[in-house]
C-alpha cells in the first residue's frame, strides 16, 4: 500500500442525517461522541451525543478514549464534518472497529437539540 493510500484510506462510514436519526433511536448500541470544543458543545449539541471530547485536545492526547469500548460502534460529529473525519482516522489507528462520521456535521442537523 502506497503512502497516499495509507494517509487517505477511508476506514469509517459516512452517515446521512436520515441515517443518524435512525441510529439515535438505538442509543444502547452506539457510542455518540461530539468532537467540537467544550464551548461549542455547551452552547448546544445533538440530543443523544452525551460525550464531548474536544478534537484539538484529543488529537494531542488520544488516551482520552482509553476507557471506551473499541468493539462498540462509535458515531462522531463536529460542526462541519472535518474534525470528525480526522477523529475517525485516529479512532481506527486506536483499534476501534466500527466507526461512523456524521456527514456535514452539526451545521446540517435538524432535530432535538440539548443546551
Amino acid at each position: 500500500m502506497g503512502l497516499f493510500n495509507f494517509l487517505f484510506e477511508k476506514n469509517y462510514t459516512n452517515l446521512s442525517m436520515d441515517e443518524l436519526h435512525t441510529y439515535l433511536k438505538d442509543k444502547e448500541k452506539y457510542q455518540f461522541v461530539d468532537v467540537r470544543t467544550k464551548q461549542e458543545y455547551k452552547h448546544k449539541h445533538i440530543k443523544g451525543f452525551n460525550k464531548n471530547i474536544d478534537f484539538y485536545k484529543f488529537s494531542r492526547n488520544v488516551s482520552m478514549l482509553d476507557r471506551s469500548n473499541k468493539q462498540k460502534p462509535i458515531v462522531v460529529v463536529c460542526q462541519t464534518g472535518s474534525r470528525s473525519r480526522s477523529t475517525c482516522h485516529l479512532l481506527h489507528k486506536l483499534g476501534f472497529e466500527e466507526i461512523y462520521n456524521v456527514k456535514g456535521g452539526f451545521q446540517y442537523y435538524r432535530g432535538p437539540i440539548a443546551k
